[in-house]
């Protein structure tokens, strides 16, 4: 064993020896940005409001054929620390297969109204990535958190002014319905509404098969920077410039920010100054706070999930027992 050990030691520390390459992109609708220390700034701008969302769900009964989901989707509104403003939706989506292809969602709005005025959708199955173990209607279903995301990022918008709507993950698409609520959202940004994305992992690579986030700190001068840009997008479903920020002197970490075009300009100093609690060196605490807040829980799931199956009876087992043989393995 400590063999092995020593060649996956000593395998990466000779990967760490090759040079860092360039951003690597294999779709050419993205503009690669050559790496440069010139593109390092401080952490400056305009300071401005902060809302931060983020979405979370949890299929509460589910099959070939169908899933029910729970969703909540949350935003907290900061001015420096304080936060001034928060809300949170609530609703069931019912999945269903229409034709095998196509799926439709009914939305029960719970609490809030988010989404009420669309009540019925259809997505096609044929958009969505296979994933292991789950059955399309669950995947179709799920994606309502996103939808979620993109339509209280465009109310926060609206409804705010001199405002930056910070989302959790990137600001990328994967189906038409998602990029329908995207650009509903971002045309209603303007030079004081602006829309960004953190991301907590990134797996962007250089050339030479470098993390991207990893070269650029080869390269970071000390304390707190913004690398402006990585890359920018020319690609429909993710209209954005990508950057890496270190957002507190003594982090460990820094992370992928995007801002959406055509408004590329990121607040650095007001998110530099919502990233200081100590839990958490460099991620902006709004980000924690929505997550926190947005989170459905498994004792959540396991309460709603007890009255669906009250409810619907030997129905729910039937739904179920196509798609559950692994939870029984599981208990063997």
């Amino acid at each position: 064993m400590r063999d092995a050990l020593d060649q996956i030691q000593s395998a990466l520390e000779k990967h760490r020896e090759t040079p860092i390459g360039k951003p690597f992109f294999s779709d050419p609708r993205y503009h690669v940005q050559e790496f440069s220390q010139e593109n390092f700034k401080a952490l400056e701008g305009k300071r401005t409001h902060l809302a931060f969302v983020d979405a979370g769900n949890q299929e509460l009964l589910g099959g070939a054929s169908a899933s029910l989901q729970f969703v909540r989707v949350y935003a907290g509104v900061f001015s420096g620390k304080k936060r001034v403003h928060q809300e949170r939706h609530e609703f069931l989506c019912l999945t269903q297969s229409v034709d095998g292809a196509t799926f439709q969602s009914t939305l029960i709005p719970l609490e809030g109204g988010l989404l009420q005025e669309e009540g019925v959708f259809t997505v096609n199955g044929g958009e969505v990535q296979d994933a292991e173990q789950r059955s399309k209607a669950a995947q179709v279903g799920a994606l309502t958190r996103r939808f979620a995301e993109w339509a209280l990022c465009g109310k926060i918008l609206q409804e705010f002014d001199d405002v930056t709507v910070v989302k959790d993950g990137t600001l990328q698409t994967s189906v038409a319905k998602e990029s329908f609520y995207a650009r509903r959202a971002l045309s209603k940004t303007t030079e004081t509404k602006t829309l960004c994305a953190l991301s907590k992992t990134s797996t962007l690579l250089t050339t030479t098969g470098w993390s991207v986030t990893d070269a650029v700190q080869t390269m970071a001068p000390s304390g707190a920077w913004a690398y402006e840009w990585i890359g920018k997008s020319e690609q429909p479903d993710h209209p954005a410039h990508i950057a890496v920020a270190k957002l507190h002197p003594s982090a460990e970490r820094a992370f992928r920010v995007e801002a959406a075009k055509p408004h590329t300009q990121i607040p650095w100093k007001s998110l530099e100054e919502n990233a200081s609690d100590p839990a958490f060196l460099g991620y902006p605490y709004g980000l924690v706070d929505a997550d926190h807040h947005a989170r459905v829980t498994n004792a959540e799931a396991l309460s709603w999930k007890a009255l669906v199956y009250a409810k619907l009876g030997q129905e729910a087992d039937n739904l179920a027992k196509h798609t559950d043989a692994h939870a029984w393995l599981s208990k063997l």
